[in-house]
């Protein structure tokens, strides 16, 4: 939906981006959004997706970030941004969001998510021995959008049942280019999650939910509204970002053999290697609302403008990175922003790297040689979370090794 450009906007800012219908994100959207960016200003205005300004600058969008004084998650500064049910602690800033976040530190944190590993190795080796005999699979579907989901499903104790259900309603908040459509996937999810809260304040358990709900801010208990905004968001980033990112880096490897065949013979990479994907893979993006009038960067904002951060291509700003474009495992680690900034980075971002680096070192044991079974640049969707529309992948079953660490001391494997 296209919106007037304000007055306070000057005209050789505004440039045509939607972060939904765009059709530069439907084919190598990383590498076209950049390029957009890197022939744009710093900051630009766009009339898409009901008009905002776009930061486009890697180094500015840091410095932004950190600012939450300025550039607000609160929706009371972008209106546009306000929704039912809320998204907590992503829609407070600190002190509030400090203490929404403290509830849920520990279990993401380094030492909390080291516990899970067992798990998601363990459940990275059946999901890939399912398809291993086949020779072929449709990645996204038949293992992202199982493999890391499974595991939330696991860490809130939600029924295995509702996953498709839950993933659907996801996609269609984070990708609908209609408003309305987002705003009913997210309040039909607000209502399945009401029922899941209830169940776990008369019966708590040792689960992420029950974790959540449970917390204390400022010396008193969440209220209904705090306890919903928390769960809700970590539904909403649980079932969908890891899966995204994931299909990504496999539609890269299995269209790079020469990489992939480099993880192969040196599995020890493989932490430096998810690195730098990452790097050039990101998927999530995030909004703020300007909180008065000011200047900043040469521009004049007015209160309640909004802020799109893509920090999917902030890897790929030459600005940040040297040869953005070139993907290299020996890279020294760099600065890429795909967690974002400041005190809102994303909390599962421990938790994102054990699941990717643990899924590429189970298929790496098992599969030798794959390669992307379709010709040119697979299809893409924009939207809040970036993702392949499918990522259809072959090898030979000659060479492949099921559950290659069978029979091995399972502490050792773990």
């Amino acid at each position: 939906m296209s919106s007037p450009v304000p007055v306070h906007v000057p005209p050789d800012r505004v440039v045509e981006f939607d972060r939904f219908t765009s059709p530069v994100l439907q084919r190598c959207p990383h590498r076209g959004v950049a390029d957009l960016f890197k022939n744009s200003p710093d900051i630009f205005y766009t009339t898409g997706d009901r008009g905002h300004w776009v930061v486009a600058s890697a180094t500015l969008a840091r410095d932004m970030l950190r600012q939450t004084d300025k550039f607000s998650s609160d929706p009371v500064h972008n209106p546009a941004n306000a929704r039912k049910p809320p998204t907590l602690p992503n829609q407070a800033d600190p002190p509030l969001h400090t203490e929404l976040r403290r509830i849920i530190n520990p279990f993401f944190s380094p030492a909390g998510v080291q516990k899970l590993e067992h798990s998601v190795r363990q459940l990275a080796g059946e999901l890939i021995d399912e398809v291993i005999g086949r020779g072929h699979c449709e990645f996204l579907r038949e293992l992202a959008q199982r493999f890391p989901v499974q595991l939330f499903m696991r860490m809130t104790n939600a029924p295995m049942e509702d996953r498709e259900m839950l993933v659907a309603k996801v996609d269609r908040f984070t990708r609908a280019p209609d408003i309305q459509q987002r705003l009913a996937a997210l309040g039909e999810l607000g209502d399945y999650l009401k029922g899941m809260i209830a169940e776990r304040e008369r019966t708590p358990g040792d689960d992420l939910v029950s974790l959540a709900i449970h917390g204390t801010v400022h010396g008193r208990g969440l209220t209904d509204d705090e306890k919903l905004g928390m769960v809700n968001l970590l539904f909403l980033g649980g079932l969908d970002t890891v899966a995204a990112m994931l299909s990504f880096i496999m539609a890269y490897l299995g269209q790079h053999p020469a990489q992939y065949q480099r993880l192969v013979s040196d599995p020890e990479l493989i932490g430096n290697a998810i690195e730098e994907l990452m790097r050039v893979h990101g998927v999530a993006g995030m909004e703020r609302g300007v909180t008065a009038d000011m200047d900043y960067a040469g521009l004049s904002f007015k209160a309640k403008d909004r802020l799109v951060f893509l920090p999917h291509v902030y890897g790929l700003d030459e600005a940040l990175v040297d040869d953005p474009f070139r993907v290299d495992f020996d890279r020294p680690i760099s600065s890429h922003l795909v967690f974002g900034s400041g005190p809102h980075r994303c909390v599962g971002s421990h938790l994102a790297r054990l699941e990717m680096k643990v899924f590429i070192e189970e298929w790496v044991r098992r599969i030798p040689a794959f390669s992307v079974a379709a010709e040119g640049d697979l299809p893409t969707r924009g939207g809040l979370v970036w993702s392949p529309v499918a990522v259809p992948l072959e090898w030979p079953v000659a060479d492949t090794v099921a559950d290659p660490l069978a029979g091995q001391d399972q502490g050792a494997a773990a």
